[in-house]
């Protein structure tokens, strides 16, 4: 048998088997979609610069759509100094050329399209970076940009001296005011000074602003995540805020955090989408980013005669750690489903400010939280790499590209969650042909990287792929859900889809061995389970059929240190999606 007519048998084969997997949702898509946040500059470099870009991630569409994911977000990647990694656009309708082009987004918005899948981007309007035509032109009061940002005169000390307009500080602990020498005025800056935030009480901005919205609206995005949504609007009379704790400056931010109008802009955008999705019947996804209380990030979502945000990113899960126990964990899962209507709910386990779920926790721990998150019900945003358990980087002060380290009062770095993606063993991890890549990849990757991790069954990778065919099933898209704490350890949910067929997920978030029985917490289960997928460090195996009743005083099953388990009342689903990955872990040998 040829290489070729191999491939085109696997690949064939595979699409067979998830047909009638991908055939069954009749919800909006965004409503159960898993998403893949992509760090542009750390996924692919396709020109050997060191950097990553769009090509890249064009090159490696396959292997995302491989993964089970439905939508792709992209992270900045508009024209910018740099200054915090692209969160610093000077240019809201362009790509910055270490990315590539406009010309090579449009071919990836098509190529996306065409493997079935959506595409949406980060959006960052809080403020632009001072290199921006827009800001230059304030600053010399040129119309109609001379109130596009917060101006204010300094506060008179006496006859020869004057100071900052008020006392409100940026995220970074020092004075958020800063002067130009050009307009002889402070300007405002919640972030970094080269950073100044919009003036979003002057109705021109929110005119500019709506036509970046459409820009990319009309080049195909299906969406966009709203970053820092939280900081939009300052209270218009400038007063002094309350003098700030030590611990959290958050408490005294009264005046320049979460303002009421915050909301109704982010409603305001909701309704261009909309008229976007009544053009063709196609909802375009509003995400917001907002690091806050569950009943603040309903607020956002609004009601049914005036929608805000599709989804809120509910980000609690990202500070799970070796002391969080399975009470943590169920407390965690109820603040977003007890609160939420179950279409936004979104869960979300690392991403590009916060620790990798490997570093964080354990790498014998990333099947089983991957286990949570993909299989609980609503939307999953997944963070590059977390499928392969990619790790924190550990880096030299020489390394460093981070100049923000992301502000109130953090003292970690960024850097080291946003490393290159491990594609092989080759030089540079298959990241880049270049000699030196913008950050280092780490060092394990000779071990921990896509090639080999595609031929093991038992991988990360592998594992996580048999979760995002199981996502697709009508019990984890439309099913009920119940949790439970059989032990202090040892968390458990089901997904339910009336008597035809019951999925229980149990993760041992403990670091010792755990005796359970499920059927004791959890009564109206079977008194045997097929195993459907175990962590890689599981003593029990895919296929097995396990007892999980301890009537009569018989044993059931031993969970070792931080292992997950899938156990299904069918084991119909089963043989279909080992089949799925037992054939493309066999292909990947085949043609290594």
């Amino acid at each position: 048998m040829s290489r070729k007519f191999f491939l085109f048998f696997c690949v064939c084969t595979s699409l067979h088997f998830s047909k009638e997997e991908s055939d069954s949702t009749k919800l909006d898509w965004w409503q159960t979609s898993l998403v893949y946040q992509i760090y542009p500059l750390s996924f692919k470099d396709s020109n050997g610069d060191g950097y990553g870009d769009l090509n890249g991630i064009y090159e490696k569409l396959d292997y995302i759509k491989d993964l089970g994911v439905t939508t792709i977000w992209i992270q900045p990647f508009s024209k910018s100094p740099m200054v915090d990694l692209g969160y610093d656009i000077s240019d809201f309708k362009s790509v910055d050329p270490v990315f590539g082009t406009i010309a090579d987004f449009k071919e990836l918005v098509k190529a996306v399209k065409n493997r079935g899948m959506k595409l949406i981007i980060d959006f960052v309007p809080n403020h632009t970076s001072d290199q921006s035509e827009w800001f230059k032109l304030s600053e010399q009061r040129t119309e109609p940009y001379t109130d596009f940002y917060i101006w204010r005169d300094g506060k008179k000390v006496n006859d020869t001296y004057t100071t900052y307009p008020n006392n409100w500080i940026s995220i970074f602990g020092t004075s958020a005011w800063f002067w130009s020498k050009t307009r002889q005025q402070y300007y405002y800056h919640k972030c970094a000074p080269e950073q100044p935030d919009l003036n979003y009480r002057n109705p021109k901005v929110i005119t500019e602003i709506e036509s970046v919205l459409r820009f990319w609206l009309d080049l195909g995005v299906d969406g966009f995540r709203v970053d820092a949504v939280q900081i939009l609007f300052e209270a218009a009379h400038g007063m002094d805020e309350p003098k700030s704790s030590d611990v959290n400056w958050i408490d005294g931010w009264i005046y320049t955090w979460e303002q009421p109008e915050n909301i109704e802009m982010v409603k305001s955008w909701r309704a261009l989408l909309d008229a976007y999705s009544k053009k063709d019947g196609q909802t375009r996804l509003l995400a917001v980013e907002l690091y806050s209380t569950p009943t603040k990030l309903l607020e956002y979502t609004g009601n049914a005669t005036n929608p805000g945000a599709h989804i809120p990113f509910y980000f609690n899960l990202i500070f799970a750690d070796p002391e969080m126990h399975a009470f943590g964990v169920n407390t965690l899962i109820h603040q977003q489903t007890d609160i939420f209507p179950r279409s936004a709910n979104n869960w979300v386990m690392d991403n590009h400010d916060n620790k990798r779920l490997r570093a964080r926790l354990f790498d014998a721990s990333v099947d089983s939280w991957n286990m949570l998150v993909l299989l609980l019900p609503g939307l999953a945003s997944v963070y590059y790499g977390t499928e392969i358990g990619l790790d924190n980087l550990k880096l030299r002060s020489d390394q460093r590209k981070d100049r923000q380290n992301g502000g109130n009062g953090r003292i970690d770095l960024r850097d080291i969650y946003r490393g290159p993606m491990q594609w092989d063993d080759t030089d540079n991890a298959g990241f880049s042909t270049s000699d030196k890549t913008w950050l280092p990849v780490h060092p394990n990757y000779w071990r921990d990287n896509v090639k080999a991790q595609q031929q093991d069954p038992y991988s990360h990778l592998n594992i996580f792929k048999r979760l995002a065919a199981l996502r697709k099933t009508p019990v984890i898209m439309h099913g009920d859900l119940k949790t439970y704490v059989p032990k202090t350890w040892v968390f458990m949910f089901t997904r339910s889809l009336g008597k035809s067929e019951t999925i229980a997920v149990l993760m041992n978030v403990g670091s010792e061995s755990e005796e359970i029985c499920p059927k004791d917490a959890a009564e109206e289960l079977p008194d045997e389970m097929f195993v459907h997928t175990c962590s890689g460090n599981s003593k029990i195996r895919v296929g097995e059929k396990v007892r999980i009743s301890s009537s009569g005083g018989v044993k059931c099953f031993k969970m070792r240190p931080q292992s997950g388990l899938v156990l299904s009342t069918s084991s119909g689903a089963l043989s279909t999606v080992s089949a799925i990955i037992i054939l493309l872990a066999f292909c990947a040998k085949f043609l290594e």
